[in-house]
């Protein structure tokens, strides 16, 4: 049971379910606060079996769990749902401009997190600012870079139109925090601040057949899908998905060590779907790798080198009905640090 004031994991993973169900529990924060009591509420009082108590008891949880398999199944799980709205053809022109201008030269695993500096996105060398150059690679040398996750929060921000209110520097929070929160500034734990993307993201849910796959327990894993899935649904799934990628290693998941981003090519005949991530590793030496970012296609061959050892949670972008993401701003140049 879970009311007024309590906090934790169980209170982020409800106010995930509310989110999902259309109840806006405000910011995801684990905490069980005013918003979250009022979202809960407005779901009991849509449901007449239920008490208004804004208390998360058995009763409300089962009421919630259904509902979450109703809305899942009449949006995305059957054949007939109509597909969601493809990118605009300017914005998709602009997104594969960006993808050759970073697997053609390339930009390698490294520490940069890139900026909006006089106009333009810049794929940075270094983190926090230009020129920063002293950290090592296994190469010898430095040269435009992300990491995992700064390369997810780059293509967020330059697909959104943050531009001057896009947040680069110092360590940002885990991708499923830049997804769940507000675009206001937050705080993160080493007191650096960020925008979130909550406004213009949306956790995907599973149609359970991951969990048939998996025999994973239900609900705690109602957000975690497999490569088979994600596969097999891509149709119906936003064009953009940025994800947190877990892989069963000795006998258990490493939780949420990676992150990257899955294009959907909804004009294509067959919903052409595509990876491109920031893949390599900073060793103990404290030199980073340089593996080249990549740009890979993803077919029936390609799930199946995932499908033994990889889940994924995933979150879309949403777009307006002409297919626009973000603000009302036109998308920015992008050019690369040298």
């Amino acid at each position: 049971m879970l009311a007024f004031g309590d906090r934790g994991e169980a209170v982020r993973d409800l106010q995930l379910q509310l989110r999902a169900a259309g109840f806006d529990p405000g910011d995801i924060d684990g905490v069980f606060g005013e918003a979250t009591r009022s979202a809960l509420e407005d779901f009991q009082k849509a449901h007449e079996s239920l008490k208004v108590d804004g208390v998360y008891g058995p009763v409300t949880k089962g009421a919630l769990e259904q509902a979450l398999v109703i809305k899942q199944t009449e949006t995305t799980g059957q054949a007939e749902a109509a597909p969601p709205t493809p990118c605009d053809p300017a914005t998709w022109t602009a997104f594969r401009a960006l993808v050759d201008q970073i697997v053609g030269l390339p930009v390698c695993y490294g520490p940069g997190r890139g900026l909006f500096l006089d106009g333009k996105w810049v794929v940075t060398q270094g983190p926090g600012g230009m020129g920063r150059e002293s950290w090592q690679s296994v190469t010898g040398r430095t040269y435009p870079s992300f990491h995992c996750t700064s390369w997810c929060n780059f293509f967020l921000g330059w697909l959104l139109r943050y531009n001057e209110d896009f947040t680069h520097a110092g360590n940002i929070p885990s991708l499923f925090d830049l997804c769940e929160q507000s675009d206001e500034l937050h705080e993160a734990d080493d007191k650096e601040r960020y925008r979130g993307y909550g406004p213009y993201c949306t956790a995907i849910l599973s149609d359970g057949s991951t969990y048939a796959r998996k025999q994973f327990p239900k609900p705690k894993n109602q957000y975690v899908l497999d490569m088979q899935e994600l596969y097999d649904r891509r149709a119906q799934l936003p064009t953009f998905l940025v994800w947190g990628e877990s892989t069963w290693r000795n006998g258990s998941w490493n939780m949420w060590h990676h992150t990257g981003l899955f294009a959907i090519d909804h004009n294509a005949p067959d919903h052409a779907m595509y990876r491109i991530a920031a893949d390599g590793y900073q060793g103990s030496d404290h030199r980073w790798s340089a593996q080249a970012m990549r740009w890979t296609s993803i077919d029936t061959a390609a799930v199946k080198t995932y499908e033994a050892n990889i889940i994924f949670r995933a979150y879309g972008v949403k777009s307006s009905d002409q297919g626009i993401y973000g603000r009302d701003r036109s998308i920015a140049p992008v050019t690369l640090e040298t």
